[in-house]
């Protein structure tokens, strides 16, 4: 036989457990009252999310940090030629009037890039037949290179049919094209804005921010994008074409580099051109407007100002009740 347990007697069970039950009961309806009847307000019973209004603080805007409010998406074309009319040429002319001023020209140290800008002067001057191909070893002088090329020096600039035959004497050493697609990012570094940056019109309910929008960013695709339309995979960089430059070459990576940055250059500058900035402007007020009007209901709208405009509506701003 199996040997029986005693079981503890209910009644003896009933009277520990009531006390706790009743005083549960108890609380529970202090809190539903006091909850119901008084709108005492009790986290647990919380049923949707409340957000309580504060006032907005410099804090909360620089939360934020990095704000991209309008992005460019764009195909440029960056050459040889563009590099050397943006870089080669002033770098040249700032070289001669260097020279210039030096009474003793042949003493002064070059680096070889230098030299190198030297040669291209030296070729546009037989270029424009202001130099006999035959003496050509004369412009080695640098004494006599300078006073071959003083005319062409108008208010210390090349004249343009000189740059422009400069850049051909270029050209012909080293020539290069890339076909590039990219992004420019432009909008806020809200991190940099100041106490005396921002500031509250109470009677418009409009918060002043003096902050102009930036580029955040500029950069040929660092990956492959693949064309669902054509059924191929597109590359940020392609050249289309190159002549009298080895790629593989040690002293190319430079050169190459160049007019990959001229590309991010010209990009950029498309960027501008097609209002990157305004729509930066434009689209932040409309966002921060948004993020403002959660944290602090007070606030009606956002404007992004120079410091003039800043300055005039912070002057401008009448206080509440007048």
């Amino acid at each position: 036989m199996k040997e029986k347990r005693p079981r503890p007697h209910r009644s003896l069970l009933a009277a520990v457990i009531k006390p706790f039950l009743w005083t549960a009961a108890v609380l529970l309806a202090g809190v539903l009252a006091l909850h119901f009847l008084f709108h005492y307000d009790f986290g647990f019973l919380r049923q949707t999310l409340s957000l309580k209004p504060s006032a907005l603080t410099l804090e909360d805007i620089k939360d934020v940090e990095y704000l991209v409010t309008a992005e460019y998406y764009g195909e440029v074309i960056g050459t040889a030629r563009n590099y050397f009319i943006r870089t080669a040429v002033p770098e040249a002319e700032k070289l001669l009037l260097r020279l210039m001023n030096e009474a003793h020209p042949a003493s002064l140290t070059l680096t070889p890039a230098e030299e190198t800008l030297l040669d291209g002067v030296r070729g546009a001057l037989i270029r424009r037949g202001i130099m006999n191909p035959r003496l050509a070893e004369r412009a080695f002088d640098r004494s006599h290179l300078i006073s071959l090329v003083k005319p062409e020096l108008m208010e210390n600039r090349f004249t343009p049919a000189f740059a422009d035959s400069m850049v051909e004497t270029l050209l012909a050493k080293r020539d290069l094209a890339y076909l590039a697609r990219g992004v420019v990012q432009a909008g806020y570094d809200l991190t940099k804005i100041g106490a005396d940056a921002y500031f509250f019109c109470a009677a418009t309910g409009t918060a002043f921010i003096q902050a102009e929008p930036e580029i955040l960013g500029k950069d040929i695709n660092p990956w492959l994008i693949y064309d669902e339309a054509n059924k191929v995979f597109v590359k940020g960089f392609e050249i289309i074409s190159q002549d009298g430059i080895d790629l593989e070459a040690d002293d190319a990576l430079e050169f190459i580099n160049a007019v990959k940055e001229e590309c991010r250059k010209r990009l950029l500058d498309n960027a501008m051109r097609e209002g990157l900035s305004e729509r930066a402007e434009s689209s932040a007020a409309e966002t921060l407007g948004n993020l403002f009007r959660m944290i602090d209901p007070a606030v009606k709208t956002v404007t992004l100002a120079t410091a003039e405009e800043f300055a005039a509506a912070k002057a401008g701003c009448a206080p509440v009740g007048k």
